[in-house]
């Protein structure tokens, strides 16, 4: 039995509904796990109105997270929103208070907390 070529580019893309609850156990397990493999159990805080900015963006899903370093040589976190095609969005089209089409930046995001792991290890 084949699926559809439809089918097969939905699995690919990632959509709104990415992620789920998986409980306390579960995920002190997996930080603890990763701090075994790695060493590193703190964790990077990002406050609620960037994320909200990035979120409200028209057509975003969601946010990619990327690992990076920042200007200081910190260890850091970049965000990014996403579209429905997947695709980072770096711009955004509007229309201003005069009826006039407008372009500005996308919503690329840093400047996060580290703060300790919720736990003690």
């Amino acid at each position: 039995m084949f699926k559809s070529n439809v089918e097969i580019l939905e699995e690919k893309l990632l959509t709104e509904k990415a992620g789920e609850h998986i409980g306390y156990d579960l995920g002190l397990k997996m930080v603890k796990d990763h701090y075994d493999a790695f060493g590193e159990g703190n964790a990077q805080f990002v406050g609620k109105n960037i994320l909200e900015q990035i979120l409200n963006q028209p057509d975003c899903i969601g946010i990619n997270i990327f690992k990076a370093i920042n200007e200081k040589g910190e260890k850091t976190y970049v965000l990014v929103g996403l579209d429905k095609e997947n695709q980072p969005i770096l711009e955004n089209q509007l229309i201003n208070s005069v009826g006039q089409l407008t372009k500005t930046d996308g919503i690329v995001a840093d400047r996060s907390k580290v703060v300790q792991g919720w736990f003690d290890f």
